[in-house]
């Protein structure tokens, strides 16, 4: 399964939690360029998960548009270790078509 990740710099503790997990293939956009928000989410992505400190609205707006016409959950969330494994596991743990957002989910 293919894990999309948008913003952050250092993010070996998040793939090597969702290797654990089962998804092999994972994709990381640092979104620094301004020819980032031109890119296409790919369509086998299963999570897409954005790390808020480093990424401007506008890019994340458009990745929660194409995540939610393709059905994928999203996880937004810092990039710091304690916060986002908790999440991770409350999002693959819930097969609903969710977003999550610090702590709790949203439709």
């Amino acid at each position: 399964m293919t894990v999309l990740i948008v913003g952050g710099d250092c993010i070996s503790s998040i793939t090597k939690y969702l290797a654990q997990n089962g998804y092999d293939q994972i994709q990381h956009w640092d979104a620094r360029r301004n020819g980032d928000t031109h890119r296409y989410m790919p369509q086998n992505t299963r999570l897409v998960v954005i790390l808020i400190n480093f990424l401007n609205h506008g890019m994340a707006r458009k990745i929660k548009r194409n995540a939610e016409q393709l059905g994928v959950p999203v996880l937004f969330t810092a990039n710091k270790a304690y916060k986002y494994i908790k999440l991770l596991r409350c999002c693959l743990s819930n097969h609903a078509r969710s977003h999550c957002v610090i702590g709790r989910f949203i439709n």
